[in-house]
């Protein structure tokens, strides 16, 4: 069972990836349109503010001129995903994933929305698959350590993936710190106290 304290810790870090990832879609691979470039990027204006509906209403209307950008999609993903609207987010991650395959940031929100349906097993696949394409992407570090450790019982796994998010963020997140010490010493007593006398 997950104590309280880190259930609530991760629903922090999970809305400071809302925060976060909004702004690291790119409109997508063509940015010769200006008009569309500036939209976009008063709907991430509008997603920071916390005004939801009009960064819906901008990202929509780019989805519908420009359908080929991956970036409308995947911010509006994040939004739904924010919104709890689960079934909404996964449409529009997968409306982005089929315009970039390599869309990181789609797969990394695809992977919490399978972790909320408890499906493991696919949420780890596609934390996987965003840290092959590319393994300096934090957040997916991040978000397969606590997967590991809270949900698989993988603690060594995700000790390996708390340190490399750590590494990659210069260990500025103190949480994660505490979380790598109780890791290691809750492996440490496991492992000292595990053998059988013969």
């Amino acid at each position: 069972m997950i104590p309280y304290f880190k259930i609530i810790c991760i629903v922090c870090l999970s809305t400071l990836l809302l925060a976060c990832a909004s702004t690291e879609s790119q409109l997508g691979h063509d940015q010769s349109k200006p008009r569309y470039s500036a939209e976009f990027k008063r709907a991430i204006a509008a997603m920071q503010a916390g005004d939801f509906e009009t960064a819906k209403t901008a990202l929509e209307s780019i989805t519908e001129s420009a359908p080929n950008y991956t970036g409308p999609w995947t911010n509006l993903g994040i939004i739904y995903a924010g919104q709890r609207d689960y079934v909404a987010a996964e449409r529009y991650f997968s409306e982005a994933l089929k315009r970039r395959p390599k869309n990181t940031i789609a797969m990394n929100w695809m992977g919490y929305l399978s972790s909320v349906k408890k499906d493991y097993k696919s949420a780890s696949a596609w934390y996987l698959r965003a840290i092959e394409i590319d393994p300096a992407y934090s957040d997916a570090h991040l978000n397969l350590a606590m997967l590991y450790e809270s949900s698989m019982r993988r603690p060594k796994e995700a000790l390996e993936h708390y340190r490399i998010y750590q590494s990659q963020t210069n260990a500025e997140n103190t949480l994660v710190s505490a979380w790598i010490r109780n890791l290691e010493e809750s492996i440490n007593y496991v492992a000292s106290n595990s053998e059988v006398d013969r």
